[in-house]
């Protein structure tokens, strides 16, 4: 986003150079340029303000805007989106998204405008699985069904999946293998080489889910 920002920045300098060297009896032209120039100009200056830092209790975010932090055992739901993005077929990278929303409801998102996304995923991976997978884990042994978005897991009865063709039921013993694989959640039944599963950015607590399942269906691995 930084890169997109200064070409802004760049092409929007032109018509302030030509508003102050062109004679004009017109300002009207000049305070457009300048207006033009100022909103890149704002956003590159936002962008350079950001910082976000990761400490043993929590995370903390700071901008030219105000300060947010949240603490890892206040987390409820972790939203982790990675889409690869492409222009006619061409790759151009991979767009991530993060989101936190506490025990109140309240909400930190990190998205593009910050750099060194991919190792800032797996760090926050890695700091909020504890805390998550024992709240999860916790839940599950109370005999509560455990919402995980798109999926849900019934002691009782299996996986709820919801994918784009509609809502599929899964129960225990028909599951045949599951995985994080390309930004999605996927879950095989028996028998079953391709399937659909929907998106990480609609599964919230992902990882957590991963471990539930393998805590369930292949406790020895875990």
């Amino acid at each position: 986003m930084m890169g997109l920002v200064v070409v802004l920045a760049l092409s929007t300098s032109w018509f302030v150079y030509a508003a102050f060297t062109i004679p004009s009896p017109d300002n009207g032209f000049k305070i457009f340029a300048l207006t033009l120039f100022a909103i890149p100009a704002l956003f590159f200056f936002w962008l350079k303000s950001i910082r976000v830092t990761l400490h043993p209790d929590g995370i903390s975010y700071h901008s030219m805007f105000g300060e947010k932090e949240m603490r890892w055992d206040a987390v409820e739901r972790f939203y982790y989106g990675a889409t690869k993005q492409s222009i006619h077929l061409i790759p151009i990278g991979t767009y991530y998204h993060f989101k936190f929303v506490d025990s109140e409801g309240k909400k930190l998102r990190l998205g593009n405008r910050i750099g060194g996304l991919a190792p800032l995923g797996q760090k926050l991976i890695e700091h909020t699985y504890p805390t998550l997978i024992k709240k999860v884990v916790d839940q599950y042994n109370s005999g509560q069904e455990v919402d995980f978005g798109a999926i849900r897991v019934n002691r009782a009865t299996g996986l709820k999946v919801n994918t784009f063709f509609g809502r599929k039921e899964i129960p225990w013993d028909n599951i045949s293998s599951f995985a994080i694989q390309k930004g999605h959640f996927y879950v095989w039944r028996k028998g079953e080489k391709r399937t659909t599963g929907p998106t990480l950015r609609s599964v919230p607590n992902a990882w957590a889910l991963q471990g539930l399942l393998k805590s369930i269906l292949n406790p020895g691995t875990v």
